[in-house]
């Protein structure tokens, strides 16, 4: 017989063990087993409090944004300018992936290799992220060129997806065990790309 929700259940303090499995495992290799021993109560209690396993994918995956996984986004529309913020966009996500103790990795990019197709609820939860990735990153390039920034290209939708791609490899080269310093060379690298593609 599966436990019950115990007394003083905590929605929140589930939601961080939910997202810190997903993140380390992914959500396809994540079971429902896998969660109620996580969370410490039965199945009929995580169908009651979450309604099933790819709604507390999102709620997990929301928190994540809210905290630790929203702060590169945060750092690229704080930065003073278009290439400021990228490469704080670029070393927040490396420090993110490469965090001591944590899971390595980006929760959303872990779960974007596994997630199956026909998963939809997940599926277009994974797309409206990637979706808002992009505008954030095409907002900020279309100021920045609007202010008279120069940029590696005038091609801003480019650029965006261009940066996008770049922490995306950050994030699977983390999860195949670079480490810190390794990533950050590779930012290095990125950032020499674009001073060389926008002094032309």
């Amino acid at each position: 017989m599966g436990r019950g929700r115990p007394r003083g259940f905590d929605r929140d303090e589930a939601l961080d063990r939910a997202m810190r499995l997903f993140w380390t495992r992914g959500y396809q290799d994540t079971s429902i087993a896998d969660l109620t021993d996580a969370l410490g109560i039965g199945s009929p209690s995580l169908y009651a409090a979450f309604g099933s396993k790819a709604a507390l994918f999102c709620a997990a995956a929301d928190r994540y944004q809210e905290s630790d996984g929203g702060r590169p986004g945060i750092a690229l529309l704080a930065a003073p300018t278009a290439r400021a913020g990228v490469e704080a966009l670029l070393r927040e996500n490396v420090a993110l992936f490469t965090h001591r103790g944590g899971p390595r990795g980006c929760l959303l990019t872990r779960a974007t290799l596994s997630c199956p197709p026909d998963d939809a609820t997940v599926v277009a939860y994974l797309e409206r992220s990637r979706r808002e990735r992009l505008t954030a990153l095409r907002t900020r390039l279309k100021a920045a060129a609007a202010a008279g920034e120069p940029l590696p290209s005038d091609d801003v939708d480019t650029l965006a997806q261009h940066y996008d791609a770049q922490v995306q490899g950050l994030a699977v080269r983390a999860l195949e065990g670079a480490t810190r310093p390794v990533l950050q060379r590779t930012v290095d690298l990125t950032m020499a790309g674009w001073d060389a593609l926008a002094a032309r």
